[in-house]
């Protein structure tokens, strides 16, 4: 324990001295060093060169022909009335196959076809017309009934009439039209509002003697 106290004592006696000679030893290393490095030189920083790759091709190669050309549908035309067709155009064939297969033409537009109108209470009849009794269908002896489709307006007057059946003369029918158009009605009501509305009338001929 003695001579470790005696050499702590010795080695704290001599601390300055070993800091001293470290530092030294330390610049003399730092000045070798810098003394025998080479020299900075600055280089800028250049891009390395692109290398190119040369690919031999063959000179001579066939292009693929053309596609064919498909000829255009010919489109007929219609000459309009009064324009004058030049001889040398040239006019599509028309072709008949498979007529029986076209689709029947629609319809004609039915004369009874009416419009539709919504409403709570109908039309009421206030002033009836009789028809006048044709002279021949008179004579004749001819009765039957005409069923009219009549347009009552909001004012209760007959806008429109048409026939939807009859099984009598024309004669009789244009009678039954021009007295219908002269019935008064009490318009038809949507709520409390007074509306246009349709109905079926039918009008009557019968002889007084039959």
């Amino acid at each position: 324990m003695a001579g470790t106290a005696v050499a702590n004592q010795k080695f704290k006696a001599g601390y300055n001295r070993y800091l001293r000679n470290a530092l030294y030893l330390t610049l003399v290393l730092h000045f070798v060093g810098i003394y025998f490095s080479p020299p900075f030189e600055f280089k800028p920083y250049v891009l390395k060169e692109q290398e190119f790759i040369v690919i031999d091709t063959a000179e001579d190669f066939e292009l693929p022909p053309p596609p064919k050309e498909i000829d255009q549908p010919v489109v007929p035309m219609a000459a309009e009335e009064g324009e004058e067709v030049d001889e040398d155009t040239e006019i599509a064939p028309t072709s008949f196959d498979r007529i029986e297969n076209l689709p029947p033409p629609p319809p004609p537009p039915s004369e009874s076809a009416s419009e539709f109108y919504a409403f709570d209470e109908p039309p009421q009849l206030i002033r009836y017309v009789p028809p006048s009794y044709p002279a021949l269908a008179r004579q004749a002896g001819i009765e039957g009934t005409v069923l009219l489709r009549v347009v009552v307006g909001t004012d209760g007057k007959v806008e429109s009439a048409t026939v939807i059946q009859s099984d009598v003369t024309p004669a009789m029918e244009k009678a039954a039209l021009a007295a219908a158009r002269k019935f008064l009605f009490k318009p038809a009501k949507q709520r409390t509002v007074p509306v246009r509305a349709s109905m079926a009338v039918p009008i009557r001929f019968k002889l007084h003697g039959s």
